[in-house]
C-alpha cells in the first residue's frame, strides 16, 4: 500500500463527500435568502419575475390545498416538464410515491413554522424521477395560512455522487473484511481508530474493545515497546516497515505474529497516523518447526539403518567364527570322556560362545535379519511376568503394574520382547541406584498419519507400551544418541552399548517404533508402540530338542573352508555321508552327478559369485523336490524368507550346535532309520 491520501479511495470519496455538502449547505443558505429576497420583493412583480428567471433554483408556490399555483420556467431543465404543466395540479401527484408521506409530514410541521428543508424524488416527463432539494415557508395573512413558498435545487448529481460513494465504501469494506490479515488503522498517538473482523479473530477482542484504545494495552510491555520504535521508524522515514516473529499473548497462549506498516497523510502531505497489516503466522512457524523434527527423524533413521546394516554384516561374519569354535567344541566334547578335567573347561568354552552367539543375536535384531518367530499374545501377561521376574531380584525398587488397561493382542515373537523389556528395566535399574519407583504402563490407541510417517509406517491400532523410572535422567544432548549400537554412558566392563539399540532393531522388525524423554533428576519415559491385530490368542509351544542320529547323503554347501569341515564331520558322527562344495556353481555340478543319492543340501546363504538364492533357484530347476536346508549367519530376513517361501525345508542360524542340527535334518528326513558312519566325498 502506497503512502499518500490518493492511495485511500475511501478517504478520497468520503473529503469528495464532504465537499459536496459543503456545497449543498451553501446553496441552502442562498437558496434562504433568496427565499428572502422574494418576499421582499413581492411588490415588484417585473423585478420579481426577472429575479425568479434568472435564477438556477426553482421557486414555486402552492395554495392552502397543495395546490401548485405558480412555479418557474427553469423546471423544465428539472423535469422535462412546461410550468403549465404543473399549475392547477397538487404538488403531492408529482412526487414520488415513497416520499409523499415523510413530505406531507415535513410540510405539516413547516405550516407549524418548523422551517427545514428536504430532499424528495419529483417525476420527469422522460425517465423516471430526479432528486430535488427543496426549502419552504408558509405564508400567513392575518393569521391565516394561504398556502407555501419555497425554493427547490437539483441534486441527482450530489445523490449519484453519495450512492457511488456507499458503493465504493461497501466495496472495501468487503475486501478488507474478507481477507485472512487483519487490518488497523491508528492516529499518530497510537489509539485504534478502524480495525477489521479478522485482526478481531486474531487478538481475541471484539471491535467495540479495540477502537480508541492504545495498541499497547494488548501487548507485554517489551513488546509495546518495540511496536513502538517500528511505527517512529515508519514515521520519521516514511518508508513501510515489516517485521515477522514477534510473540503476543492471547488467554494464555502465545502467538507469533508478523506486522507490516505505513503512513496515513493528510491533505497537506503530513502524517496523520498508520496503517498496517497483522497477520497470524503461528501454524508457519510450529509447521517450520515439525518440518525440521521430521527431518531430524529421517536423518536418524537414515544412520541407523546405515550402522544396522554394518552391525549385521559384522554380526554374520562373527557368527561363522562362533559357528568354527563351536563345531570344534562339539566334536572335543563327543570325544572327550565326561571324567576328563577337561570336559568342564570345553563346557566353559561352549558357554562362552553362547554368550557371544547372544550378542551377535542384539546385533542382527537391531540390523533387522533376526528370524521372527511370531505369536498372537497377550502383552500384558508378558510384561506382568517379565516384571514379577526382575522384581523378586531387584527389591530395592518398586514396580508398578497396575495400569496395564490395553485390550488388543500383538503378534509378536515373546522372546525378542522380553528381551526389550529387560533391557528397559536394567537400565531403569541403574538409573536409579538408591532405589526408586517403576511404572509400567499399557494401552490401546489410535495412531493418524501425522504420528506414524516418521517412522515410515501406517496409521492404525496400536497398543502403547510406556515404562517410566524416577531415576537420574538425561541430559538433551545424550538422548538423541541412546539409540546408537555401542553408544553407552557406563563405565568400562558394565555396559556394551546393544541394549537400547538392540531394543530399537525389535520393536522396528514388529513395525512398531520407540520414542524417549528424559530430563535431569526426573527421570525418563520409554514409549512403545506396537500394531494391534484381530487375530485370537495363541499359546506358545515349547520345542524340546535332544540329539538323532539317522542315514543317507547329504551336500554341505558352504564358501567357508571351516564351516564345510566342521558341519561334515558333525553328520559323519551322526551317520550321514558327506558331499562338499565350496561353491554354488560346484554345488550345481555334484548335484547333477549324486542327484539320486543326494537327500538333503544345507545351502549357506551368503556366498561370493552365485549366492545361495540363486543357487536354490537353479537347483529346483534341476530336481524340483530337491530338500534344501538354509543356513546363514544372519537371521531368517529378506532374501532368506523369500527362498523359505518358495519351498525351501527349513532354516537354522549360525552358529547351531549338533543337536540343533540333527533336530532339524530329522524333521526333514524322518524316515531316514539309524545307519554306520557316513564318509566324505569331494569334487576333484
Amino acid at each position: 500500500m502506497e503512502n499518500g491520501g490518493s492511495a485511500n479511495p475511501i478517504k478520497d470519496l468520503r473529503n469528495a463527500l464532504e465537499n459536496e455538502t459543503r456545497k449543498r449547505q451553501a446553496l441552502e443558505h442562498q437558496l434562504s435568502e433568496a427565499l428572502t429576497l422574494l418576499q421582499n420583493t413581492m411588490k415588484d412583480r417585473e423585478k420579481f419575475r426577472n429575479l425568479v428567471e434568472d435564477t438556477t433554483a426553482v421557486i414555486f408556490a402552492t395554495n392552502p390545498k397543495g395546490i401548485i399555483v405558480y412555479i418557474s420556467p427553469i423546471i423544465h431543465a428539472f423535469t422535462g416538464m412546461r410550468p403549465e404543466e404543473f399549475m392547477g395540479r397538487e404538488f403531492a401527484t408529482v412526487i414520488h410515491p415513497d416520499d409523499r408521506r415523510r413530505l406531507k409530514k415535513i410540510h405539516e410541521r413547516v405550516i407549524s413554522g418548523d422551517l427545514r428543508s428536504i430532499e424528495y424524488r419529483i417525476r420527469h416527463k422522460h425517465h423516471g424521477y430526479c432528486w430535488v432539494r427543496s426549502f419552504s415557508r408558509p405564508l400567513i395573512k392575518d393569521k391565516v395560512f394561504k398556502g407555501l413558498r419555497g425554493v427547490m435545487v437539483d441534486i441527482s448529481d450530489l445523490k449519484s455522487a453519495e450512492a457511488a460513494f456507499r458503493e465504493s465504501e461497501k466495496k472495501y469494506q468487503t475486501i478488507v473484511e474478507s481477507i485472512e490479515e487483519g487490518y488497523f488503522e491508528v492516529d499518530l498517538k497510537g489509539y485504534l481508530t478502524f480495525v477489521n473482523t479478522p485482526l478481531c479473530r486474531i487478538v481475541g477482542y471484539s471491535r467495540d474493545q479495540l477502537l480508541l484504545t492504545h495498541f499497547r494495552k494488548y501487548f507485554s510491555r517489551p513488546t509495546a515497546r518495540y511496536l513502538f520504535r517500528l511505527f517512529n521508524r515508519v514515521y520519521r522515514s516514511g518508508i513501510p516497515a515489516s517485521n515477522q516473529d514477534f510473540e503476543a499473548h492471547r488467554n494464555d497462549q502465545c502467538m507469533i505474529l508478523e506486522i507490516s506498516a505505513s503512513t496515513v497523510t493528510g491533505q497537506n502531505g503530513q502524517p496523520v497516523g498508520f496503517r498496517g497489516m497483522l497477520r497470524d503466522i503461528t501454524h508457519l512457524r510450529r509447521a517450520e518447526e515439525e518440518r525440521l523434527e521430521l527431518k531430524e527423524q529421517l536423518h536418524h533413521a537414515q544412520r541407523i539403518e546405515a550402522i544396522g546394516t554394518l552391525a549385521g554384516g559384522i554380526a554374520h561374519d562373527f557368527n561363522n567364527i562362533l559357528m568354527g569354535v563351536q563345531g570344534n567344541i562339539s566334536l572335543m566334547l563327543m570325544r572327550t570322556p565326561s571324567a576328563n578335567p577337561l570336559t568342564q573347561k570345553l563346557r566353559n568354552i561352549e558357554q562362552y560362545i553362547k554368550d557371544g552367539a547372544s550378542l551377535t543375536r542384539q546385533l542382527l535384531d537391531f540390523a533387522r535379519t533376526k528370524q521372527r518367530q511370531t505369536a498372537v499374545t497377550d502383552l500384558n501377561e508378558l510384561i506382568r511376568k517379565t516384571a514379577d521376574m526382575f522384581g523378586r531380584t531387584k527389591r530395592e525398587i518398586t514396580i508398578n503394574v497396575s495400569g496395564l488397561a490395553a485390550a488388543w493382542p500383538v503378534k509378536i515373537n515373546p522372546g525378542q520382547l522380553e528381551q526389550v523389556l529387560m533391557n528397559l528395566l536394567v537400565n531403569a535399574w541403574q538409573a536409579m541406584p538408591d532405589g526408586g519407583r517403576l511404572t509400567i504402563e499399557t494401552e490401546d490407541c489410535q495412531l493418524n498419519m501425522k504420528s506414524v510417517h516418521p517412522f515410515g509406517l501406517n496409521p492404525g491400532r496400536y497398543v502403547k507400551v510406556k515404562v517410566r523410572d524416577t531415576g537420574i535422567g538425561m541430559t538433551e544432548a545424550i538422548l538423541p544418541k541412546i539409540f546408537n549400537p555401542f553408544f553407552t554412558t557406563k563405565e568400562r566392563g558394565r555396559g556394551t552399548g546393544l541394549g537400547l539399540s538392540s531394543a530399537y532393531g525389535i520393536i522396528k522388525n514388529h513395525r512398531g517404533f520407540i520414542k524417549a524423554a528424559s530430563r535431569v533428576g526426573e527421570g525418563s519415559v520409554f514409549t512403545i508402540y506396537l500394531p494391534a491385530t484381530t487375530s485370537p490368542l495363541q499359546s506358545e509351544t515349547e520345542i524340546m530338542l535332544e540329539p538323532l542320529r539317522g542315514a543317507g547323503t547329504i551336500m554341505i554347501v558352504d564358501d567357508e573352508r571351516f564351516i564345510i569341515e566342521i558341519t561334515g564331520e558333525w553328520l559323519m558322527e551322526l551317520g550321514y555321508q558327506v558331499i562338499e562344495a565350496s561353491s554354488g556353481q560346484e554345488a550345481l555340478t555334484l548335484y547333477e552327478i549324486h542327484r539320486e543319492a543326494v537327500d538333503l543340501v544345507i545351502l549357506d546363504m551368503v556366498m561370493p559369485g552365485m549366492n545361495g538364492g540363486e543357487t536354490f533357484d537353479r537347483l529346483q530347476a534341476i530336481d524340483p523336490d530337491v530338500n534344501v536346508l538354509l543356513i546363514s549367519g544372519y537371521g531368517l530376513d529378506g532374501k532368506a524368507e523369500e527362498i523359505h517361501g518358495k519351498g525351501c525345508r527349513g532354516f537354522i542360524q549360525k552358529p547351531f550346535t549338533i543337536i540343533q542340527l540333527s533336530e532339524k535334518i530329522k524333521s526333514i528326513l524322518p524316515e531316514n532309520p539309524a545307519g554306520k558312519p557316513g564318509v566324505m566325498r569331494r569334487m576333484e
